[in-house]
């Protein structure tokens, strides 16, 4: 879930050190930024200082490892706010980004309670509207991961698996169904967990399709640029920060091959794939772990979501569940009060 006001905090913060140290910068004055900018305005003074005092902090120990940012010459810096839907062809998951086109830098700023949730996209849905007189009660369609992803499309096999599990609740009339998405050991039995075990059978066959299969997986959830995450620690008055750095684009020193924040190596083999295992051992029922080298775990969840577009639809949702060893990390004390 995205922190909004901090986010707008944190843009208060980067224009305030811009303007600090005379640094051209232009912001791009998007949808995304009239929505926190609203949020800003509506928040009262007090809840504006905080934000201040949990950002600020945070933003100058970043740029401190961005050299690249005290360039003067040449075109002045971008920055663009990102909205909350993340479209999977976005080049960003980060709610903030900041470029300079011209000396091919950017960085991203990723301000959430969940920092690393990647995405999230559609695996099926019921053409059913529970608020009207009638139900078409059918499939409207099943996403093709494996052609979206990878354009190799996925197997008859997993088209198979998951019209069997649609098929199977095909036969509930409307009152039937109604009942039935409150009954949380029916949906999970019937619709969640075969789902995820369809999609555990097929990854595997897509990530082996090819050598660059892995990596055309990371770099169609991760996006283009390397971002930064900060999360405030309200007890402890402290805010967190954390970065992976996959393609080496945080922290670059100029001039050099070197880099402020620690490079972490790309995935390049899936390991395995099985269930999640909860706090006690116990394994979930809707989401699996892949495991890569390198360190990196991926999460597949699939959940419920109503929509007027779609009706009832089973989503995916991408998360992280843990930085691979030799991410960046880090803490900064929060700003005095004013």
């Amino acid at each position: 879930m995205i922190n909004y006001l901090l986010v707008a905090a944190t843009y208060k913060s980067f224009e305030e050190f811009f303007a600090e140290h005379d640094i051209p910068c232009e912001l791009e004055k998007n949808e995304a930024y009239t929505q926190y900018k609203e949020v800003w305005q509506q928040t009262d003074r007090q809840g504006q200082d905080i934000a201040l005092r949990q950002a600020k902090p945070a933003v100058e120990r970043i740029l401190s490892k961005e050299l690249y940012v005290m360039e003067k010459s040449g075109d002045p810096i971008r920055i663009r706010f990102n909205g909350d839907k993340r479209n999977l062809d976005h080049d960003s998951f980060a709610e903030l980004l900041i470029q300079r086109k011209d000396l091919d830098w950017a960085i991203g700023i990723s301000v959430k309670k969940d920092a690393k949730v990647l995405t999230d996209m559609r695996v099926a849905d019921r053409n059913m509207d529970m608020y009207l007189n009638h139900t078409d009660n059918v499939v409207n369609e099943i996403e093709d991961f494996g052609d979206r992803i990878f354009g190799v499309p996925c197997s008859n096999e997993y088209f198979d698996d998951v019209n069997k599990i649609m098929e199977r609740i095909h036969a509930y009339d409307r009152e039937q169904w109604v009942k039935l998405l409150l009954d949380d050991k029916f949906i999970y039995e019937n619709v969640i967990t075969p789902m995820l075990m369809a999609y555990a059978r097929e990854l595997p066959k897509l990530l082996e399709s090819h050598p660059e299969a892995p990596m055309h997986f990371f770099d169609y959830f991760y996006g283009r640029y390397d971002y930064y995450y900060f999360n405030p620690i309200d007890e402890l008055a402290v805010t967190r920060i954390g970065a992976v750095n996959p393609r080496g684009g945080l922290g670059r020193i100029p001039g050099t091959d070197n880099h402020f924040t620690n490079v972490v190596v790309k995935p390049s083999k899936l390991l395995d794939v099985r269930f999640a295992t909860g706090k006690y051992g116990e394994l979930s029922k809707d989401t699996i772990q892949l495991s890569f080298d390198g360190g990196w775990v991926m999460c597949f969840n699939i959940h419920v979501t109503n929509s007027e577009k779609h009706g009832r639809s089973f989503n995916l949702g991408v998360y992280m569940p843990v930085t691979p060893f030799g991410s960046y990390r880090d803490q900064v004390d929060w700003a005095p009060e004013a």
